[in-house]
């Protein structure tokens, strides 16, 4: 194909009337066109894996400008050929991960249909390649297995090149996609070639084959199968990781099989932990019986096992493990390093268990890590948060042993980057719990009045630590809100509460709102009505602060429901942020008779349309919206709309979403009184939920949480059908 032809190929679609990530699609020409000039490849493939095919999205602009591009490569017009065949790849790889999912979409439905569609003219297009040398023929032959049917002419251009010698890596991905198309490839393997038998061999799997004698050859030839793997698949980072994701099975076999396991095969165990119900067990095994070796590197085995559901056999192996640990080290995410303990790390996993052994683990690390101070400690596969934080977010329950190591670490030296000082997270730590609890800690948190004032102070105030009004009122001369806010809750003195309101109370209007003492005050009442404004705030936590303003307003003048009404309501009719709050607020109203009828009458209609009609943000339809207002509607003692269908559609959308899972969780038990169909069809898909293979996503560690839901989803579903 010319230059001529490629150039007809974009003029043929109308660019502007289609869209991507950020806009109109009338710039991707010139992005498409960019590809071919060496002083401009390396953007245009940057703006157009960022736009068109932003984070694996699919756009009606995606399939129109991927055959543009496949028919720029196979006109072998390309500055960079071997990342534009990736481009080509990855899109490919994005249909199949639509398909992989239930889609109640009609147009993301429609456009995933269009993409495969496209896929047979791209393959097409690419052919030529195939005679090539390089990652982009070996692109253009696994092409080939995308379009479904595979047309004689690919077919008889893949045999060709498989049996071409010497063999290399366009050979390898020839007989992959001739595999994966279930041609019989004994011709071109019939001279024995190791990298083309593995090649064959890794097909089978990727396409979910569990034969034994195929995943015998595999732990047998490994080494081998390491370096071919990246040549006749997509997005192989390792081995390990990309059989866990397209053949959990094959991979908690395989695996465990290994005689020598490394790193990468104990994150792929993992890997099937987390993405596999069933396949679970058999990792979960292995993984416990590496950390028994007495060669096993408690570090990395307490990273894996953290992850693993925390079964009674996996909480004595963490405990065992973070007895092995004697030092801290450090972590990356990113460009930034981080101060960690694989203690901690263990020690975290054991609270999130409800396990008590926590807290020895715990202490031992903060009394003798000299970095405890600024500590990071591992909340989800790939995410740290501030020790203490993460401690306040788990509720964290108090221990003498625990007091001792906070004080410990709090008479550390500060970190010399002041950004990683988690000492005020730590006293935020110790203000959760009661004074005469955390007394002995009292002289430290005192101490850093200087340093990490805000949480210091609010600490003390929690405490009611009135000996410490001397040193808070020296520190609050700086004006800042919170240790203004701390010095009048423990003096109750009225001037000290009015000079809170002369700070500046951005970011910190929620904790005025919360310890406020004189709720009748004037001026106080005024800066409420400031914060609930005319129309909802754009972040969510102002929507929560104009919310509980409105509740402080009509707890004093019940007046002031009916006048911030509005407000409400369009917090409540967008759907998003602290939809619960702004629900639970208008229940209440409804409850004391506050609303007028209209507006009583309005308030519930809504509730009924927030049900069945979705509310969308940029992410698509807000699933928590539908299930708290089904929720409301129960509280407030009205029906649900009369649609089954959308009833379990809601709960299923709030059950499997990690956001909502609680509210989706919390409307089918409230089911259990509906009638028999809706709570006949809610069991249905719940048991669909539970019998699955694929775990649920979560904000945290993922097989440790999807293990509680499932364990709630079975009581719920022992209600539902008891009923």
């Amino acid at each position: 194909m010319d230059s001529v032809h490629w150039h007809t190929h974009i003029a043929e679609v109308d660019w502007p009337a289609l869209e991507h990530a950020y806009g109109d699609a009338s710039n991707v020409p010139g992005w498409i066109e960019g590809l071919a000039g060496a002083a401009t490849v390396e953007e245009s493939l940057h703006e157009l894996w960022a736009a068109v095919l932003h984070q694996g999205t699919l756009y009606d602009s995606t399939a129109p400008a991927m055959a543009s591009i496949a028919s720029l490569l196979g006109a072998r017009q390309t500055a960079d050929a071997e990342n534009t065949a990736w481009l080509l790849l990855m899109f490919a790889d994005a249909v199949r991960g639509y398909e992989q999912v239930e889609l109640d979409d009609a147009e993301t439905a429609g456009l995933v249909r269009s993409a495969r569609d496209s896929l047979t003219g791209i393959a097409a297009l690419v052919r030529p390649l195939i005679a090539d040398e390089g990652p982009e023929a070996a692109a253009a032959a696994l092409l080939q297995a995308e379009a479904r049917p595979a047309d004689s002419a690919a077919l008889d251009t893949l045999a060709a090149r498989a049996s071409a010698r010497p063999a290399g890596q366009v050979e390898q991905a020839c007989v992959a996609a001739l595999t994966t198309l279930g041609v019989d490839v004994s011709a071109a393997l019939a001279d024995g070639d190791p990298d083309l038998v593995m090649a064959a061999t890794l097909a089978r799997i990727a396409a979910g084959g569990t034969d034994t004698a195929d995943l015998d050859a595999l732990v047998a030839g490994w080494e081998g199968a390491v370096e071919v793997a990246p040549r006749i698949a997509f997005g192989v980072a390792n081995l390990p990781e990309w059989l866990s994701e397209v053949n959990p099975e094959a991979s908690a076999h395989v695996l465990a099989a290994l005689p020598t396991p490394d790193e990468t095969t104990i994150s792929g165990l993992v890997d099937v932990v987390v993405g596999s119900r069933s396949n679970a067990p058999a990792a979960i095994r292995r993984l416990l019986a590496l950390a028994a070796l007495p060669e096993a590197m408690p570090e990395a085995m307490i990273a894996a096992l953290r992850q693993c559901p925390p079964t009674p056999e996996v909480c004595d192996s963490l405990v065992a493990l973070a007895e092995r640990v004697t030092a801290g080290g450090t972590s990356a995410i990113g460009s930034s390093t981080f101060d960690t303990d694989a203690r901690a790390d263990s020690a975290f996993a054991l609270l999130r268990a409800g396990d008590g052994r926590w807290a020895r683990p715990m202490a031992q690390v903060l009394l003798t890590n000299p970095a405890a101070r600024g500590l990071m400690v591992a909340t989800s596969a790939s995410g740290r948060s501030a020790l203490g934080y993460a401690l306040v977010r788990e509720h964290a329950p108090s221990a003498t042993m625990l007091i001792a190591g906070l004080r410990q670490a709090l008479r550390q030296q500060p970190p010399a980057d002041p950004s990683r000082d988690g000492a005020g997270h730590l006293v935020d730590l110790l203000a959760t719990w009661p004074a005469e609890v955390a007394a002995d800690a009292l002289p430290e948190v005192r101490e850093l009045l200087a340093v990490a004032p805000r949480q210091a102070a609010a600490a003390l105030a929690a405490w009611d630590d009135t000996a410490s009004i001397d040193r808070i009122r020296e520190v609050s001369v700086t004006g800042d809100a919170t240790v203004l806010l701390a010095l009048a809750r423990l003096t109750k003195d009225p001037d000290d509460f009015h000079r809170v309101l002369d700070a500046d109370l951005e970011y910190q209007e929620s904790e005025v709102l919360a310890h406020w003492a004189d709720r009748t005050y004037p001026r106080f009442l005024d800066w409420c009505r400031s914060l609930v404004g005319k129309k909802p705030a754009t972040s969510d936590y102002q929507r929560s602060d104009q919310i509980t303003a409105l509740r402080i307003l009509a707890a004093v003048d019940s007046g002031e429901a009916a006048t911030g009404w509005p407000v409400l309501r369009s917090i409540i009719d967008a759907g998003r942020g602290p939809i619960e709050e702004a629900l639970g607020l208008a229940l209440d109203w409804r409850a004391r008779q506050l609303l007028p009828p209209a507006t009583r009458t309005d308030f519930e209609a809504l509730l009924a349309d927030l049900v069945v009609t979705d509310r969308k943000d940029y992410n698509g339809p807000i699933v928590k919206t539908s299930a708290a207002a089904a929720i409301a509607l129960l509280d407030a003692g009205l029906p649900l709309p009369d649609a089954a269908a959308r009833i379990v559609k809601v709960v299923a959308g709030a059950s499997t979403d990690r956001w909502a899972r609680d509210l989706g969780f919390r409307l089918a038990e409230r089911l259990a009184a509906a009638p028999a169909t809706v709570r006949h069809a809610v069991a249905t898909k719940l048991h669909s939920l539970v019998d699955r293979d694929e775990r649920f996503d979560s904000t945290g560690d993922i097989a440790v949480e999807d293990e509680h839901a499932l364990a709630h989803l079975r009581r719920i579903l022992h209600d539902l059908e008891a009923a």
